[in-house]
């Protein structure tokens, strides 16, 4: 098996441990708290195992600090819209950005469009609507359109991350790409901190033990994906339908954690919209 085959796979887990560890951390600090002080942490242990990190040309620099501003949005929208849904059902929604990142990839690298793809796109979009149909009634709160619009736009903005991603990981490491980029989080989402909240509960966020293990995910994972980005052999098309993995540990975990319902009708949901996916890439 092809290590950059492996790497992404282990991506995907730590992603999905990642997403619940977020959705556990904001129901004991607010989402300005958890977002600053899991940035801090995984930015600490990336600069404790970072090397060559400063010799990076500025417009590179720019480039992750123009991701990193890219995921401050993402990310605050989609903590927004998972304190306020299911973790199963904002995952299966969340896979709609593979739609964006396909658009994307036809409008900024010119990659052609075809009819599988079209017709993917279209069983994607299906499995989206049905998953929100077949939510219960004490999700349909949750599962309001003002969220689904909301966690649409996050996913727009972690489409634009992905592109960047393996533009930069072609001129600098994998390891500059996420010091930097953890950097800049760090500094943007303390800034929104201060900014928004007057005074922190350090001791309450100090019990919060979630927020440490949303950071060791964010750190370790990410940097299983910008390894495997900087292998030239690396198929983005195949590293895409194994991220997706994430969608389904986390509606698994889901039902173990959260206790949440209707797992089966958002797993076969799930498994159309990767379907969907499968002949998206073809």
């Amino acid at each position: 098996m092809e290590t950059w085959v492996i790497f992404t796979f282990l991506y995907a887990i730590f992603t999905g441990l990642f997403q619940c560890a977020k959705k556990k951390a904001v129901e004991k600090n607010s989402i300005y708290e958890v977002l600053a002080y899991f940035s801090l942490i995984a930015f600490l242990f990336v600069a404790i195992t970072s090397e060559n990190v400063f010799n990076i040309e500025l417009k590179y620099l720019l480039i992750v600090l123009l991701k990193a501003t890219v995921i401050v949005i993402s990310w605050l929208l989609s903590l927004y819209v998972i304190s306020k849904m299911s973790i199963s059902l904002y995952s299966v929604i969340n896979l709609s950005r593979i739609i964006f990142s396909i658009i994307l990839s036809w409008i900024i690298l010119g990659e052609k469009i075809t009819a599988t793809t079209i017709i993917g796109m279209i069983i994607v979009i299906e499995g989206l609507i049905l998953v929100n149909k077949n939510s219960n009634k004490k999700e349909d709160k949750e599962a309001s359109w003002k969220m689904i619009v909301i966690l649409l736009i996050s996913c727009l903005f972690n489409s634009i991350s992905a592109i960047i991603d393996k533009y930069a990981t072609t001129y600098i490491t994998s390891g500059q790409l996420q010091f930097w980029f953890l950097f800049f989080l760090t500094v943007i989402y303390w800034i929104i901190l201060l900014i928004k909240t007057k005074k922190t509960n350090f001791k309450n966020i100090k019990k919060n033990y979630w927020i440490l293990v949303a950071a060791i995910c964010l750190t370790v994972g990410d940097r299983f994906l910008f390894i495997a980005n900087s292998i030239p052999e690396s198929k983005v098309s195949v590293m895409t339908i194994l991220k997706q993995i994430s969608t389904i540990e986390t509606i698994i975990l889901g039902k173990i954690i959260f206790k949440e319902k209707n797992i089966t009708k958002k797993l076969l949901c799930a498994v159309l919209i990767i379907f969907g996916i499968v002949i998206t890439l073809i």
